[in-house]
């Protein structure tokens, strides 16, 4: 067996000559190793037939196309100006005087009814890890909307901030409460027109008070008693009885084919309600006061359990061609209600405002407003039956002027189940 011996350095000498003469490449592999030549991309066929689509872009030369002009760099995204937060439009209503608490409501989403809305004043806005169970907060990540007075001056769906003016039309909430101010006036608003209840209007003069003029021999009249002080909020009682709803709707109609033109006065079918008390509330403290009176009695009730008051609606009255009205069967129960209703919130500190003098426990059918010729009377032929009944299960505390909810009710700052 032959051996081999040591290496002398040749095996790795630099690669032999090419046979053909060629000095070897010296970036080549070796002999025969070769790079492949450059392969010509060939011309665009679809341009040769002039159909091509992608021009510039196409990865096939055009042979004879025009150079195709540098393209400007993409222009970066436009950033959305940034909008007020929940928690900046619900420190402004806390803190601004120039704003009225009671005036707003607040749409929120609950995981298992969907978006409510409910009165800015029945919230605590304080640290929701400081608030006890009983008290109505929600985080501020789930208001999706405010009001104010029915119009929405917040809204995050839609980037709308008519309260500060930083995102939508950039109008600003004073401007938004001088234009709902006007438009209050021009509808009659003020004065006892759509939208509130006849029970918060003063009550009209019949004539006009005359300037005492000093005559000799003559006797001084007594002054004339103050007037009341206007209502903010009443305690009302909400009709949702649909055979009692039914009976009104009926003489809507009747009153309506016998004159047309009182269509416009008849009390909307979602705004039927029955007053138990009226209040004259200033400021949030007195609304909140308002509302821990109204939870105290709801207290009360839960723990005595009285039978609910049932309220049966029969005969009909009018009162200076003005106001049409249904009237329930005098009880000892509605009454005893809103005497503890009363007196719940003279307890607290509250005005709570009289009644006038003209006035009972009714159901508003129609009204014209102050101004209006009075012009409503009894049907020709009034129901001798019973309109029908509603039971007293919940109360309502609603804000005089203060807009409508989503489902057609005057705005509310709380609504509790009695029972």
């Amino acid at each position: 067996m032959e051996g081999r011996g040591p290496s002398t350095g040749a095996d790795f000498s630099a690669p032999p000559a090419d046979p053909a003469g060629g000095a070897p490449d010296p970036g080549s592999d070796g002999p025969g190793v070769t790079e492949p030549a450059p392969t010509l991309s060939h011309p665009c066929r679809f341009f040769l037939a002039g159909g091509c689509r992608f021009g510039a872009r196409c990865r096939n030369p055009h042979p004879g196309a025009p150079p195709a002009a540098p393209q400007p760099p993409p222009e970066p995204p436009s950033k959305k100006p940034p909008m007020k937060t929940a928690g900046d439009v619900v420190s402004r209503i806390l803190w601004d005087r120039q704003l009225p608490p009671g005036e707003f409501t607040v749409g929120h989403l609950d995981r298992f009814s969907g978006v409510r809305e409910d009165a800015f004043t029945a919230f605590c806005w304080e640290d929701l890890a400081s608030v006890g169970p009983e008290v109505l907060a929600i985080p501020q990540h789930r208001i999706q909307y405010f009001k104010y007075r029915g119009r929405v001056v917040w809204d995050k769906a839609r980037r709308l901030d008519d309260v500060f003016g930083s995102t939508g039309g950039g109008r600003t909430i004073l401007e938004v409460m001088e234009e709902e101010a006007g438009r209050q006036e021009a509808a009659g608003m003020g004065d006892g027109g759509a939208g509130v209840p006849e029970e918060a209007v003063a009550p009209e003069n019949e004539e006009e008070e005359e300037e005492d003029v000093a005559e000799p021999g003559a006797q001084s009249c007594p002054p004339a008693p103050p007037r009341p002080p206007r209502p903010t909020h009443l305690v009302a009682v909400r009709i949702t009885s649909p055979e009692l709803r039914g009976s009104v709707a009926r003489l809507q109609e009747a009153l309506s084919q016998a004159d047309p033109t009182l269509a416009e006065f008849c009390t909307p079918l979602a705004t039927l309600h029955l007053t138990l008390c009226l209040l004259r509330l200033d400021g949030a403290g007195e609304m909140q006061a308002a509302v821990n009176a109204l939870r105290e009695l709801q207290a009360e009730h839960r723990r005595l359990l009285p039978p609910a008051p049932l309220l049966r609606f029969r005969g009909l009255g009018t009162f200076r061609g003005r106001v049409l009205y249904a009237t329930p069967v005098p009880g000892p129960e509605l009454a005893g209600l809103a005497h503890a209703l009363e007196q719940g919130f003279a307890c607290k500190g509250l005005t709570v405002v009289p009644l006038p003098a003209h006035d009972c426990f009714h159901l508003t059918v129609a009204k014209i407003p102050a101004g209006g010729q009075p012009r409503l009377s009894l049907p020709p032929e009034p129901p001798g039956e019973e309109l029908g009944t509603q039971a007293v299960e919940s109360l309502c505390l609603c804000q005089v002027g203060g807009g409508r909810r989503t489902d057609g009710f005057y705005s509310t700052l709380v609504e509790l189940d009695l029972y």
